[in-house]
C-alpha cells in the first residue's frame, strides 16, 4: 500500500518551505511537503507525519535497553515503558537520533521509570518530556521483551488527554496506520509487538 502524508519539521535557521517526491527502487508521484526537513523512504511508502524541532541530543533511551530502570510493580532495576498512542486508526512513532546504531528508525516514545514510579506515572513522565503532552492510563500491549542485564522492555497503550506531539527528544514523529506500520523501519524490538499494535489499530 503506498503511503503519503504530510511531514513537518521547524529549525532556528531555517524554516524553508519546499516539495519532493520519493519512492523506493524508482521515482513515484508521491509528494511531500518538507519544512527545512529530508524526507524518508520506507519502503516505497511514506508514513504521514507531523514533526516541529528536535532537540540536539536525544535522552529518549533506546529500546536495546542500556541503562538499568525500575520496575513499576517491585521496585527491580528491570524495566523499560513505551507508550502506544492511537488516534483516528492511528498509531504515533518517534524517529530516533541516537545512538548510531538506531538513529533514523522509529520506535514507540518512552523511557525508563525511575524508582518508586508505576508504569502509568514514568508513561506520563517521560511523554511529557519527549512529546509534551499529557497522557493518562496504561493498558500492556504485547509480550515483555528481554533486555540485557535482566530488564524487560514492555508496551502500553496511553490516552492523549491535551496537547499536540512535538519531536522534543527526537527527529521526528509520524502517524501511521496498520499497513504502513508493517513497512516503516522500527527499531527491531518493537517489531515483536507488531501483530497486537495491528490488532489496536483495527479497532
Amino acid at each position: 500500500m503506498s503511503m503519503s502524508g504530510w511531514w513537518f519539521a521547524a529549525s532556528a535557521a531555517s524554516a524553508t518551505l519546499s516539495t519532493s517526491a520519493t519512492a523506493a527502487g524508482n521515482e513515484e508521484d508521491s509528494t511531500v511537503r518538507t519544512i527545512a526537513f529530508p524526507s524518508r523512504r520506507h519502503s516505497g511508502s511514506w508514513a504521514r507525519a507531523a514533526s516541529m524541532s528536535a532537540s540536539e541530543s536525544n535522552s529518549a533511551m533506546p529500546h536495546s535497553g542500556t541503562m538499568p530502570h525500575m520496575s513499576a510493580t517491585t521496585g527491580r532495576a528491570d524495566e523499560v515503558v513505551a507508550g502506544a498512542i492511537f488516534r483516528d486508526g492511528r498509531l504515533l512513532l518517534a524517529q530516533r537520533i541516537g545512538p548510531p546504531e538506531l538513529a533514523g528508525l522509529w520506535e514507540l516514545p518512552g523511557g525508563k521509570a525511575e524508582p518508586g514510579e508505576s508504569a502509568e506515572a514514568a508513561l506520563r513522565r517521560e511523554l511529557r518530556e519527549e512529546l509534551g503532552v499529557e497522557v493518562a492510563g496504561a493498558q500492556r500491549v504485547g509480550v515483555g521483551v528481554p533486555l540485557d542485564g535482566g530488564r524487560v522492555l514492555r508496551a502500553y497503550r496511553v490516552e492523549l488527554l491535551s496537547g499536540e506531539p512535538r519531536p522534543l527528544e527526537h527527529a521526528a514523529l509520524c502517524w501511521v496506520d496498520a499497513d504502513e506500520l508493517e513497512q516503516i523501519d522500527l527499531v527491531p524490538n518493537d517489531r515483536l509487538w507488531l501483530p497486537e499494535l495491528r490488532a489496536h489499530l483495527g479497532r
